[in-house]
C-alpha cells in the first residue's frame, strides 16, 4: 500500500505530491511515531458482524417457529433451503468485514513514523513511513529550509515511499503521538 510521493521545496513552498504548502504559513515540523488504535478496528467489526449474526439467529428461529406452529406452511426441505439463504447472506455480510479487519490489523503490526506539518489550522500528518530515519531526513531538510524560506540552499527534492491508513489522523499538544 505504498507510494512514491516527491517531497519539494522550491521558492518558498513545500511540495508534498500535488499539496503545496506556503513555507512561510508553517509553525511546526516533527516525525512522530503513529500509535494504531486497535481496538477501533475491533469494534468497526462487531458493528458489522454482531448484528448480522444476531438476524441470522433471529431469522433461523423465525423459520424453525413457523414450521413447528404452522404444519404445512413451511416443508421441511424448504425449511433447510431458507436457513441455508439466510446463513450464505450472513457469510456474505461478515466475510469481507472479517477480510478487512485482518488485513488493516497486519498493516498496524509494522511500526510507522508520520511527517506532521502545524500551519495555523489543524495539524496534518503528510507523510507516513516504517523507516524512522526517512521521515526525520525529510524534517530536517525542511527544518533548514523553513530557517530561510528566501534562499536557494533551502531548496531540496526527495522521493519517499508513503503509506496510506485512511483520514481519521488526530494530534494535540507537543509531543503527542499521531493516533490512527
Amino acid at each position: 500500500m505504498a507510494e512514491h510521493i516527491n517531497v519539494e521545496v522550491y521558492r518558498g513552498i513545500l511540495h508534498i505530491g500535488s499539496a503545496a504548502y506556503p513555507l512561510r504559513n508553517i509553525a511546526r515540523v516533527q516525525s512522530v511515531r503513529v500509535k494504531f488504535r486497535r481496538w477501533l478496528l475491533f469494534q468497526r467489526f462487531l458493528s458489522i458482524a454482531v448484528p448480522s449474526l444476531v438476524l441470522g439467529v433471529a431469522a433461523t428461529v423465525a423459520i424453525k417457529y413457523a414450521q413447528s406452529h404452522n404444519a404445512g406452511v413451511v416443508n421441511p426441505d424448504n425449511q433447510q433451503r431458507y436457513v441455508a439463504i439466510v446463513w450464505t447472506a450472513v457469510a456474505a455480510i461478515v466475510a469481507p468485514s472479517t477480510a478487512w479487519l485482518l488485513i488493516r490489523f497486519l498493516q498496524t503490526l509494522r511500526q510507522y513514523y508520520a511527517l506532521v506539518i502545524e500551519t495555523a489550522g489543524v495539524p496534518s500528518a503528510l507523510l507516513f513511513n516504517p523507516g524512522r530515519s526517512v521521515i526525520d531526513r525529510v524534517a530536517a531538510s525542511l527544518t533548514k529550509a523553513l530557517e530561510d524560506p528566501d534562499s536557494p540552499l533551502g531548496n531540496f527534492r526527495q522521493t519517499v515511499n508513503n503509506y496510506h491508513f485512511g483520514h481519521n489522523i488526530t494530534q494535540f499538544g507537543a509531543g503527542s503521538r499521531v493516533g490512527i
